[in-house]
């Protein structure tokens, strides 16, 4: 969850993954969802780091997102992440969320893993 008094540091729930194209072509990928703490959509910079063991993302800004349970298409995320789109003049998006997590190939222990994540 949010650490108080780190604004770095956001829990997203219902997330997404994804790649996109920008005008110039350039290519990165972002995550979208629900932060819970502060009951709004949230879209991310680009990824630049990728932690599996702790499903953190650190992106360009600094600002470290950890994704709580399952992946999910939050409506006030979805929201943020078309606004982002738009600001950013985004021309292709590819949703990679099953790279970061496969719900079809986890293991028990893996869901076990993510309900206590989505407990804290």
């Amino acid at each position: 969850m949010k650490v108080p008094g780190d604004p770095n540091k956001i829990s997203l729930r219902r997330w997404r993954v994804m790649e996109v194209e920008a005008q110039d072509g350039s290519r990165s990928r972002h995550v979208w969802g629900h932060d819970v703490t502060n009951n709004k959509g949230r879209a991310s910079s680009a990824i630049m780091k990728f932690d599996f063991d702790t499903m953190t993302a650190t992106t360009r800004s600094g600002k470290n997102y950890c994704l709580v349970g399952l992946p999910g298409n939050s409506r006030l995320g979805r929201s943020a992440w078309n606004n982002w789109c738009g600001k950013n003049v985004i021309v292709s998006e590819l949703d990679v969320t099953k790279e970061y997590l496969n719900i079809e190939q986890i293991s028990t222990l893996g869901f076990a893993k993510i309900n206590s994540s989505v407990s804290q």
